[in-house]
């Protein structure tokens, strides 16, 4: 397992006089979608929803893995690590660490106290973007390889697939404990339509504790999705 989460920023959450914390709300990971065009549309987690926890003396369970906060054994990051063969990506990389890690079998937590915060909206600071113009283009071949290797939809134009870097493709790729498509139907996930089933947040926490933690594997290897039959579909889809 891993705890991972979205990080809540300073302020009305922490006194930065004291270091003690203000609120007892902290995010979960739930709210996900398809975004962007063409060979750079790919699955994007947005802002996620906050509150204080309902679940307590355990972590939350939640479908996606998180870049500002993720701790877990070291074994995470030898089996999974980061694919330095992405250039010029920064949307897309928290779909491919969860997914590629959810096929090595690992499950992820939110945790019931935030443990650190985050400034957002500083000014002045450098940004990933800034050299754009200096390799506009590079991420294309980016973005392929990483929905080619998550068993996303290609990109592709008139049918024919784009080129993708393929180095180490092995070494980044997918384990062998769990088939993503078990994900995709899990959780709402149309890779074909590149669409999703909404309001999945109203799923995660109580209900999704309560349907799937009784399927943890008795030698604490993760959940059991061999034994998962549970599928998320919107009941609200018409009452939005």
């Amino acid at each position: 397992m891993a705890l991972s989460t979205y990080l809540s920023g300073t302020k009305d959450h922490i006194d930065l006089e004291t270091g003690e914390r203000t609120s007892k709300s902290r995010p979960i990971m739930c709210e996900s979608d398809f975004e962007g065009q063409g060979g750079f549309k790919h699955l994007r987690h947005g802002q996620q929803p906050e509150g204080v926890p309902y679940i307590h003396d355990m972590p939350t369970l939640n479908p996606f893995w998180a870049a500002g906060f993720s701790f877990g054994r070291g074994h995470f990051v030898v089996n999974i690590p980061y694919d330095q063969h992405l250039p010029w990506i920064f949307q897309g990389e928290e779909i491919s660490i969860g997914l590629r890690g959810f096929s090595y079998g690992y499950d992820y937590y939110s945790p019931e106290k935030a443990a650190c915060y985050h400034y957002y909206g500083r000014k002045d600071i450098p940004m990933f973007w800034e050299n754009n113009d200096i390799y506009r283009g590079s991420g294309v071949y980016g973005m392929n390889r990483l929905n080619e290797i998550i068993h996303m939809v290609s990109p592709s134009i008139n049918g024919e697939t784009k080129d993708w870097i393929r180095t180490d493709e092995l070494k980044y790729g997918i384990g062998k404990v769990r088939d993503l498509q078990r994900f995709f139907d899990t959780f709402g996930i149309n890779v074909e339509k590149q669409k999703v089933e909404k309001h999945l947040c109203r799923f995660v926490g109580r209900p999704m504790q309560k349907e799937f933690i009784p399927f943890l594997r008795t030698n604490e290897m993760g959940l059991d999705y061999d034994k998962i039959t549970y599928r998320f579909v919107d009941k609200q889809a018409n009452n939005k």
